[in-house]
């Protein structure tokens, strides 16, 4: 692996080499371009013997970078390059499509980022940008993140390309930027948000897991990330911070932060730009359940909603790969269960996995107050560091993956996610527990790689202790190893059955021929006391009342598969019972549905 000096070293050369590109200034015809006066245009001014030729300002200089293009040889254009007046650089993909249009459109776009152009000459600056010809080419992208552009593969960061020397250049699409910023140096993220994370449990997990997302892609890790949550001032949003920082500016007001109070198609736009590195969802509270519960779905599906474009055709939806850090009151379920009608799935809660923040240590989210008077302190010190140093971490751990063979390090990686695997996950676990136990093997593995090259100053091991010690908690909220549908299922029956099991179930003995008694509301029948209790359910009753929102025979196979529902065979759920001198077909339920392991 590539050391600390070299890593660094290599992201300057990047940033070197992009800022010292060639001006291109193209003049042809009867145009003229030039840093001085900018674009301008000889022209013929009256006629016969009194015309004269003329020169007309159309606008204030810029440059053609190159003829661009998308990965798949769609979108061509022009990619300009120009300085407000303020001096800032602005960077513009405008696309021949668009030439062929209004040219007030597109002058009002350009003139938006600051291009000064004279109002009178829309039309010669679009004649200008068709006619124009460039040898150079740019692959523009839609997104941040890997991809693969020939053979090459390629990180892409708003102002910021990590690849081989030589490589095309590729410019990010102005509309996908999100809120990457940097500030200070590595060292100096190092010692604030680095060192404060390093002996606390949470801390570094979430930390590792801000780094995960470069990873993720390189192994085929599937989509998903991590809800942490937990009472009010015991410092969640510290953790964000101190991930976010990884990537950018650690706070939730102007920085890399974002919030739940999102729609689903409004997430879209945030997570495509948060591509293979992190997306930061502070406080799910504020978001609509309704809403949360698509989004958790689309967020690590990787794929937004299909949609129409002005002539019907259909557009190609966005897409992203990304690793979701989320924090909250509530766990998932609970949000998810604030819509009525709507019941959390196992699909949700192994896409985004619920870990309580309160460590019960007395610190809060914190192992310990450090050498801090208390909790409160160093949850402001870390909120400090995440905003004094940032945006670091994050591009030099991509670095050290672009400089390290990939097949190493996927053959590396999905070793030590199988040894992890492993060592936490019991036999007979349901695929659910696999799937979340593979999730923080990642971000271990993501943890101890930033950490072997010096990017985290923690000591070897550390972010594996943090992963196993995550896993456990979420393990233990989550209650037992089978699958989320089949501890769903008993804890809905056995709900009902507590509630309801003598007010609104009649006793066998009590139902005398066609009679079938008058409990109000009746949901089925009892028998027996003790151990050998039974209460009998109709099947319409079994589906409406004690499935609601579940699949009854889903349902009814799991409580037989621990013995708290009797079936007749083998190939029945239900079983026959004589009610009332009469043969009756019903779901048995057992006394064991009391008691006993939830899944």
């Amino acid at each position: 692996m590539t050391t600390m000096d070299e890593i660094v070293a290599s992201i300057e050369e990047n940033s070197t080499m992009e800022a010292m590109t060639e001006v291109t200034f193209v003049s042809f015809g009867p145009f003229t371009m030039d840093e001085r006066r900018g674009l301008t245009k000889q022209q013929r001014s009256g006629r016969g013997r009194e015309a004269t030729i003329e020169t007309v300002w159309i606008s204030a200089p810029f440059e053609v970078l190159g003829a661009c293009r998308d990965p798949h040889g769609r979108a061509w254009g022009k990619l300009l390059q120009f300085y407000d007046d303020d001096g800032r650089p602005h960077t513009k993909h405008v696309t021949d499509a668009n030439l062929q249009g209004e040219p007030a459109a597109l002058c009002a776009t350009l003139a938006d980022e600051g291009l000064r152009i004279n109002r009178s000459k829309q039309k010669e600056l679009a004649e200008y940008l068709s006619g124009v010809r460039i040898e150079a080419r740019v692959t523009i992208v839609n997104r941040t993140g890997w991809h693969q552009i020939g053979k090459d593969h390629i990180f892409v960061l708003p102002g910021k390309t990590i690849t081989r020397e030589g490589s095309e250049r590729i410019v990010l699409d102005a509309s996908a930027h999100g809120p990457y910023e940097t500030q200070g140096t590595i060292e100096d993220w190092k010692e604030g948000v680095g060192a404060l994370s390093a002996d606390h449990v949470l801390l570094t997990f979430m930390v590792s897991a801000a780094l995960a997302g470069p990873l993720a892609h390189i192994v085929g890790a599937e989509g998903g990330g991590v809800h942490v949550f937990g009472p009010s001032s015991i410092g969640k949003s510290s953790l964000l911070c101190a991930a976010a920082s990884v990537w950018g500016r650690g706070s939730s007001v102007g920085g890399y932060m974002r919030t739940w109070r999102a729609t689903v198609n409004g997430l879209e736009g945030a997570a495509a730009s948060a591509t293979d590195t992190c997306l930061v969802l502070d406080e799910i509270g504020v978001g609509d359940a309704r809403d949360v519960a698509a989004s958790i779905y689309q967020l690590a599906n990787g794929v937004g909603k299909a949609r129409a474009g002005r002539g019907g055709e259909l557009r190609e939806p966005k897409a992203w790969r990304v690793l979701p850090l989320s924090s909250g009151e509530l766990p998932v379920d609970a949000k998810i269960d604030e819509d009525r009608g709507r019941k959390s799935r196992g699909g949700h809660l192994v896409r985004l996995l619920d870990i309580r923040a309160d460590r019960e240590f007395g610190f809060g989210a914190f192992d310990s107050s450090g050498s801090f008077p208390d909790a409160g302190k160093l949850a402001d010190a870390i909120k400090e560091a995440a905003v004094s140093a940032y945006g670091t971490a994050g591009p030099a751990f991509i670095q050290e993956l672009a400089s390290t063979d990939r097949d190493v390090t996927v053959t590396k990686t999905k070793n030590f996610m199988v040894r992890f695997v492993s060592k936490v996950v019991s036999a007979g676990a349901s695929e659910q527990i696999n799937r979340a136990a593979k999730k923080f093997a990642l971000i271990a593995a993501a943890g101890e790689m930033a950490s072997a090259v010096g990017i985290t100053p923690w000591t070897k091991g550390s972010a594996e202790r943090a992963a196993v010690s995550a896993f456990k908690a979420w393990l233990d909220k989550r209650g037992g190893v089978g699958s989320h549908e089949e501890r769903q299922a008993v804890e809905q029956v056995r709900r009902m059955i507590i509630q309801h099991g003598e007010s609104r179930f009649e006793q066998v003995s009590e139902v005398e021929g066609s009679n079938l008694g008058g409990v109000h509301n009746r949901l089925g029948w009892r028998k027996g006391e003790g151990a050998a209790r039974e209460w009998w359910i109709p099947s319409e009753v079994w589906k409406a009342d004690f499935c609601d929102g579940l699949d009854p025979t889903h349902v009814a196979k799991t409580l037989a598969s621990k013995g708290m529902l009797r079936r007749q065979d083998a190939k029945n759920l239900t079983a026959v019972r004589k009610i009332g001198g009469r043969n009756a077909r019903v779901y048995v339920l057992a006394a064991s549905i009391l008691g006993g392991e939830d899944g």
